[in-house]
């Protein structure tokens, strides 16, 4: 591509900062390309002045509204003779006495508006008097001075007369070997186009806007629409409005940003292009420079001619599948080996049974996967790699489940085949898993939820009928008899099933889904629930190893519900601990009480099992639930002395 031609247009900057006290002049001159002649100082206007005169520059840029007032007040008195009476006020009208008599009034504005001037300053009123100043332009001092102040002086002036056209114009003749779009910035619709973007394009220019141009646009498709950071929404290049009017308008904000477009060829095929706009406010038109793919490449991607000879790059594509496609893709040899694997593969890294992470694909190749998962993962993968090699026969949709050493369950879905080379022969297995955590997770919480709707059904026929038959009963009862003892009975057969509400209440709530789980230590949670407990003359131990990921409230309520039965069945001085596990990743809650009864240890975490006269039977089944929208596992297990529940499956880190 050609350089760009720069036109040169001489300014002078007039500041009342003192010659030498103008940072403006120094951008100017130094990241535009105005050429700045000279810094005047308010005080010597008359050498600007002069210097518009003979053409030594071409413009006046006003540093501040006091140097353009000062201008257009000097001018303004150079323009008359000096024994007339003159009187400039800024705020008002100039006076001029043209005959003597004292009486002749013309408008100061008018009169001096022959020296083009460009005021760079941030006052309103300045900017309204530069509007109506018709050898004026306005640029906000806070805004895009570089690129407004020189557009505004060839506005004002009508550019040089030495270079044919605007600059915009200039610029695109370097650019001949790319497509060329003429488009009204107002419709965008196409005005015209070079021969190169006819050629390339599937797209008639003669009746189309810039959106038919692309299929997509892949940079906007990218900021701020989910493909990007957290937060990127909020950089200064996301602006309000659609992918064309975002574009052309931050190219008239002076942002010439590049951007890369999907786009249909004129040969039926698709590429990418990288794409331009630059704007020329005087004629209300915009041009769209693009880059168009090469012959090799046009060919390489084949317009389907059918003759089946086309040379596709072959080393390309499987590059694109391995750095490209959201699945981890590998190669293994016979012995096993991880010969190539994908970018996905290791993203964001696999930790070895050894505690090792990697990070890269050069990190697991040469590796088995007796070095990558647990034993029992390996046995069952080389056996299967060892059934593909030996009969030839692919492995379809085989789902896993994996345990990290920490971290959330996993579920995959691996499809594997045999890897043959140019000969036919068996070189090992190529491979392709998909993550499904989140489908299966999905579905165990459908599952959950269609089991939480029966057991509603269930309480309501059920549970709640139960005392709201005594109490019926007790009612019609005291209406034959006037015996008033039956509302005692009465009373507490509402406060059960108000208890009961509660409960289900709590039940429903607790085995929701877990939306942000957070890293807890555990020890905080276990003290909240201790003491909101009556538990006597009880003791609390801890022993955290290790944090764990959970939703730090619903850990509270957890920990309620355990410390709660401990009390009620341990006896009034039971000590109950807490702490994490050694071997697996998770938890557990232990008392030195009586044990659980072995007659309801098969069912002690069904609704309704409890072995209080008192109890509702929903304690530890709101236990469940809360591990369970964890993605837990709790079981009652085996000990010496009292109960000891213990929760696995729980991210540790």
């Amino acid at each position: 591509m050609g350089e760009s031609v720069h036109r040169e247009t001489r300014v002078a900057v007039v500041t009342d900062a003192g010659a030498e006290g103008s940072s403006l002049a120094v951008t100017l001159d130094s990241e535009t390309d105005l050429d700045v002649e000279e810094v005047v100082a308010t005080a010597d206007l008359a050498a600007a002045l002069s210097g518009v005169e003979s053409g030594a520059v071409v413009c006046l840029v006003c540093d501040g509204a006091d140097a353009y007032r000062a201008v257009r007040e000097r001018e303004a008195g150079a323009s008359v003779d000096e024994d007339r009476n003159v009187g400039v006020d800024w705020d008002g009208d100039r006076n001029v006495d043209a005959d003597g008599d004292g009486h002749r009034n013309v408008d100061a504005d008018t009169a001096a508006a022959d020296v083009p001037v460009v005021v760079v300053a941030t006052d309103e009123e300045t900017a309204e008097r530069a509007v109506t100043d018709d050898a004026a332009a306005f640029v906000h001092a806070d805004g895009p001075v570089t690129t407004l102040v020189p557009e505004r002086v060839r506005e004002l002036t009508g550019g040089d007369e030495d270079r044919d056209g605007d600059e915009v114009a200039w610029d695109i003749a370097t650019l001949v070997d790319r497509a060329v779009v003429q488009f009204d910035v107002e419709t965008f619709d196409v005005l015209a186009a070079n021969e190169v973007f006819t050629d390339a394009w599937a797209v008639d220019p003669a009746d189309a806007t810039l959106s038919d141009l692309r299929v997509t646009d892949i940079t906007d498709e990218h900021r701020g629409h989910g493909g990007s950071d957290a937060g990127e929404d909020q950089l200064e290049w996301v602006t309000e409005g659609g992918a064309v009017e975002t574009f052309v308008g931050n190219a008239q904000n002076g942002d010439f940003e590049v951007r890369e477009w999907h786009c249909e060829g004129a040969d039926g095929g698709y590429f990418k292009s990288e794409v331009q706009v630059v704007v020329d406010p005087t004629a209300d038109v915009g041009y769209l420079v693009a880059t168009v793919p090469g012959e090799a490449e046009t060919e390489g991607r084949g317009a389907g001619t059918g003759t089946g000879e086309t040379d596709y790059d072959e080393a390309s594509m499987l590059e694109s599948v391995m750095e490209h496609v959201p699945m981890s893709v590998y190669f293994e040899d016979r012995k096993g080996r991880h010969v190539l694997v994908s970018e996905e593969l290791v993203e964001p890294f696999i930790e070895g049974i050894d505690g090792k992470i990697m990070h890269t694909p050069a990190d697991v190749q040469g590796k088995t996967y007796w070095d990558l998962y647990t034993p029992e993962m390996a046995v069952r993968a080389t056996a299967d790699n060892e059934r593909i090699v030996e009969t030839g026969e692919p492995l379809r949709g085989q789902e896993k489940h994996v345990q990290p050493p920490s971290g959330r369950d996993l579920w995959f879905s691996t499809n594997k085949a045999p890897w043959y080379d140019d000969e036919g022969r068996v070189q090992g297995v190529v491979g392709i898993t998909v993550d499904i955590t989140d489908q299966k997770r999905r579905e165990r919480e459908l599952n959950r939820q269609n089991e939480r709707l029966e057991e509603f059904a269930s309480i309501v026929s059920h549970d709640l009928r139960n005392p709201l038959n005594v109490a019926e009963g007790r009612l019609e009862l005291y209406r034959r008899t006037g015996d008033e003892s039956e509302l005692d009975t009465i009373a507490e057969m509402h406060e059960r099933i108000a208890e009961l509400i509660d409960e289900v209440l709590a039940f429903a709530r607790e085995g929701s889904h877990i939306e942000n789980p957070e890293w807890v230590d555990g020890n905080p949670q276990a003290w909240e629930a201790w003491e909101a407990v009556d538990t006597g003359d009880a003791t609390l131990v801890q022993n955290w190893e290790y944090r764990i990921e959970a939703d730090a409230s619903r850990l509270v309520r957890l920990f309620e519900n355990l410390f709660r039965n401990s009390a009620e069945h341990g006896g009034e001085d039971v000590t109950v601990e807490v702490g994490t596990l050694d071997g697996n990743a998770g938890f557990y809650v232990h008392d030195d009480g009586p044990g659980v009864p072995e007659e309801v240890r098969d069912d002690l975490f069904e609704r309704g099992v409890s072995t209080a006269d008192e109890g509702t039977g929903f304690g530890l089944a709101i236990v469940r639930a809360i591990a369970e929208a964890h993605g837990w596992t709790v079981e009652l297990v085996e000990s010496d002395d009292g109960a000891r529940f213990e929760f696995t499956g729980v991210p540790s880190g």
